[in-house]
């Protein structure tokens, strides 16, 4: 007696047990990208699974309970980690509000500004920013700035891993590297860029405002004739100077940029307009940097050895006073 192959043939793929088993075990999910606030935090069931579930607890029962057990996600489940990422990527999206604001107009003061009218024109500007905007209180610009750069980074940080601890729980405690959350080729460019920033915007800030405030007790007079006379301290001031600020300008404009074009919901497909809005914004910033501030040369005098202290400071005793 033969065995009928045709009859198999006939049954349904998504009734035979061998293959409900297969595509449980082997399925592999694709990483969904970090910034979108649509992302599903649960293992999701397939409409496969679902339809056999229907059918089949019907007349037998067994399969009764299967998207409701908790194992392939529970709407209490779904619930509780929807609200967890709920506020973790509104807590990014809005402290990235404030930190922008201050963006915009430091650079307008300490770039545009300069470019159009000059260097003492753009000190004036940064100092009236300072004193009217963002230092009108002592609580404002602590809030203002490194608040809000502190809740930016470390909700996205903690939205990563977040969605690691999900990922180990899905996967049984051990995730396919190919979706891990921490594989660098599932960050993507606006995400990359702004952890890559870190270590240069904290050394900016150090140089003009940790350091002044170490050796002074205040940097409200530090303007851009200190950083003018760091471009012109030792043979190669000017070259790392610009190679610093012309790296930390790129990736800060990328990373704004690409990250209001995902808040402001662009189009992939507009990659072109976006990319060159981004090179716009770190050409008109570099501008005033490299066209006016780094050739106004060194300060003399009583302020420009105070400065040489200063910047001998943030090198750590490196540099040889005069």
């Amino acid at each position: 007696m033969s065995y009928n192959f045709r009859s198999e043939l006939n049954v349904p793929r998504r009734f035979r047990d061998t293959d409900n088993i297969s595509l449980l075990t082997m399925m592999e999910l694709a990483p969904a990208p970090m910034e979108d606030e649509d992302y599903v935090t649960y293992f999701p069931t397939p409409p496969e699974i679902q339809r056999v579930g229907t059918d089949m607890s019907s007349s037998t029962g067994s399969l009764q309970g299967l998207s409701s057990s908790g194992s392939w996600g529970s709407r209490s489940s779904s619930a509780s980690s929807k609200g967890v990422v709920y506020w973790l990527t509104r807590t990014q999206k809005y402290s990235s509000y404030a930190f922008t604001s201050f963006l915009g107009i430091h650079a307008t003061t300490a770039s545009i500004t300069p470019l159009i009218l000059g260097l003492d024109a753009g000190d004036s500007s940064l100092l009236l920013a300072r004193t009217y905007y963002y230092q009108a209180t002592p609580y404002i610009e602590m809030l203002l700035i490194p608040g809000s750069l502190a809740l930016h980074i470390g909700s996205g940080f903690a939205l990563r891993a977040y969605r690691s601890y999900q990922q180990r729980q899905r996967y049984g405690g051990k995730p396919p590297k190919s979706v891990s959350q921490w594989r660098l080729k599932n960050f993507s460019g606006a995400s990359l860029a702004g952890y890559v920033m870190i270590p240069f915007v904290a050394l900016h800030a150090a140089l003009l405002r940790g350091v002044p405030l170490w050796v002074d007790g205040d940097s409200s007079q530090i303007g851009l004739e200190f950083l003018a006379h760091g471009f012109s301290i030792g043979k190669w001031g000017k070259w790392i100077g610009a190679g610093f600020y012309t790296a930390m300008v790129g990736l800060v404009s990328y990373h704004v940029v690409y990250g209001w074009a995902k808040y402001l919901k662009v189009s992939p497909r507009n990659r072109r307009i976006t990319a060159g809005t981004a090179m716009m914004v770190a050409g008109a910033w570099l501008s005033g940097l490299c066209v006016v501030v780094s050739r106004s040369g060194p300060v003399r005098g009583f302020l420009g050895r105070h400065h040489d202290r200063l910047y001998n400071v943030f090198f750590l005793g490196a540099l040889r006073a005069d």
